[in-house]
């Protein structure tokens, strides 16, 4: 394996890197350590930026949306319930 790019995004971490295939893939880090591997593989390190980055982009909008909703959690009146 051949690291061909490290990228930070937003507290994520985007490696792109070639295999002994000599195809490409795309690894995310978070924010807290946690590796995400995809089964994607592409045929040039460009392609597996785009693609990574749309996912990290997933990613961050997901987690946005789960601390929004944490944060509207702990505000409702309705807590104690």
């Amino acid at each position: 394996m051949k690291i061909q790019n490290v990228i930070g995004i937003d507290g994520y971490t985007l490696l792109i890197y070639r295999s002994l295939d000599q195809l490409y893939r795309f690894s995310i880090i978070d924010f807290s350590g946690i590796v995400f591997n995809f089964d994607s593989i592409f045929l040039t390190a460009e392609e597996a930026n785009v693609k990574g980055r749309a996912a990290v982009e997933i990613a961050c909008d997901f987690d946005l949306q789960r601390r929004a909703f944490k944060n509207y959690r702990n505000e409702s009146p309705l807590r104690h319930c």
